[in-house]
């Protein structure tokens, strides 16, 4: 069984130590250098890590231990033992496979084993981990460093009424973290349209006095759990993630007058006015989620020609809009692929 490790327990600490000790005497032994930093680790060590513990546990002796520490969504595992009476069990795999099933939001992890812990290496890259570049740490020792990416999921889902209250909350956070560079806050994407399906992501696009400016305030973006993308792509924007590999919200920025608004605006207004075509478009979404779960790209590119045809017919309708006002406005779609949008 895999359990959280409570590390700062004197008891647990200790348990810890019985596992990693014996376990890096033998990778010593495997890979010919004695000097393992966790070698002269003791349990007062263990319990002043700022690290993530879990462990394996059989017949309530913890036999396998693995620890990470977790940056935004970059994840580096630090240690993963196993007690030798535990070996080639498939214990060690357990492990890796909890931390990465507990961190579904994580867009890398990362692993260092040495070159010559040949079943270390075979364990990462089984789990599918990429080999990445050999680092010399000493005159015998080369270690490897490995990384996987995981795959975002495309999930289509049902409209959800509280999508509004995300937005109306986040638009605070965001008024708070920007003041009066904002001019104003939309909620942009298929989570905007009442009864659309959609992928659960919140986004929002917000039109700013200056957008040099918002470039001064990607702490107070992390702050709040953003990850800053620049322009991401889009000339004249500012894009943030939030949710790592399993996003909650797209922010994008725009200097007011920016045209992107506007096209923003009148594909969400078009298809607003219009929920028979917004079904249509649902309809494609669950098709192309169920045949691509795996696959944000093809997803994307199967959506594409249906997006050109609305575009159409987004443009014509606006022209008979603004024949009352005098005014004209054009719309060129953006994709999840060049521009982050949730639609």
């Amino acid at each position: 069984m895999i359990e959280c490790l409570q590390h700062k327990e004197d008891i647990t600490a200790r348990e810890i130590i019985a596992v990693q000790q014996p376990a890096y005497t033998k990778e010593a032994e495997l890979i010919g250098f004695d000097g393992i930093p966790a070698l002269q680790e003791k349990a007062r060590d263990i319990q002043a890590s700022l690290e993530q513990f879990a462990g394996y546990r059989k017949d309530g002796k913890l036999i396998g231990v693995i620890s990470y520490e977790k940056n935004m969504h970059h994840l580096t595992i630090c240690r993963l033992v196993v007690h030798p009476d535990g070996f080639r069990k498939g214990i060690g795999r357990a492990l890796l496979q909890f931390v990465i099933e507990q961190n579904e939001d994580a867009e890398k992890f990362e692993a260092v084993t040495a070159e010559k812990n040949t079943p270390a290496v075979s364990l990462y890259t089984q789990a599918g981990f990429q080999k990445i570049k050999t680092v010399k740490a000493e005159e015998d020792l080369f270690l490897s460093v490995f990384h996987l990416y995981p795959k975002r999921n495309v999930k289509v889902v049902h409209y959800n009424e509280k999508w509004a209250n995300l937005f109306e909350k986040e638009k605070e956070r965001l008024k708070l973290v920007f003041g009066p560079e904002i001019i104003a806050v939309h909620h942009i994407g298929s989570t905007s349209i009442p009864n659309m399906a959609a992928k659960p992501i919140i986004d929002i696009l917000v039109e700013v006095r200056s957008i040099e400016a918002v470039n001064r305030y990607d702490a107070e973006m992390k702050a709040i759990g953003y990850t800053p993308k620049g322009e991401n792509g889009i000339a004249g924007r500012r894009y943030f993630q939030k949710g790592g590999n399993k996003r909650t919200h797209h922010v994008h920025m725009y200097e007011k007058g920016d045209p992107a608004i506007e096209r923003h605006l009148l594909f969400r207004d078009y298809l607003r006015a219009h929920p028979k075509t917004a079904e249509e478009y649902a309809i494609l979404k669950k098709r192309l989620a169920a045949r691509y779960p795996d696959s944000i790209n093809q997803y994307i590119q199967g959506k594409d020609e249906w997006i050109k045809t609305a575009e159409e017919h987004a443009k014509r309708w606006e022209e008979g809009r603004n024949n009352a006002n005098g005014s004209v406005v054009c719309y060129n779609s953006e994709n999840d692929e060049n521009g982050g949008l949730t639609l």
